[in-house]
């Protein structure tokens, strides 16, 4: 799975790219669409990299590792992007 948020910065956008394995087990029941996930170096790592470039609540998650995908993307329309994992 990539995860995918479209971060604000003072100098413009910045797209956010993580990519991880969804995996099996219970997951929260509260209504919203739920999933579990797993990313290399551990979910920690993941979380501290994540926050650190300052992404709002939401994002977007894709099937599969889209990273490359998006950043080519990126790269036609001049916006940076970063990949925490």
């Amino acid at each position: 799975m990539t995860l995918l948020s479209v971060v604000e910065k003072d100098a413009g956008l910045l797209l956010l790219v993580a990519e991880g394995h969804s995996v099996a087990g219970p997951i929260l029941e509260i209504g919203n669409t739920n999933s579990r996930y797993k990313f290399e170096g551990g979910i920690r790592n993941f979380v501290e990299a994540w926050n650190s470039h300052g992404p709002a609540h939401h994002c977007a998650i894709g099937i599969g590792h889209l990273a490359h995908k998006i950043k080519k993307l990126g790269a036609i329309l001049d916006i940076p992007v970063v990949q925490v994992c």
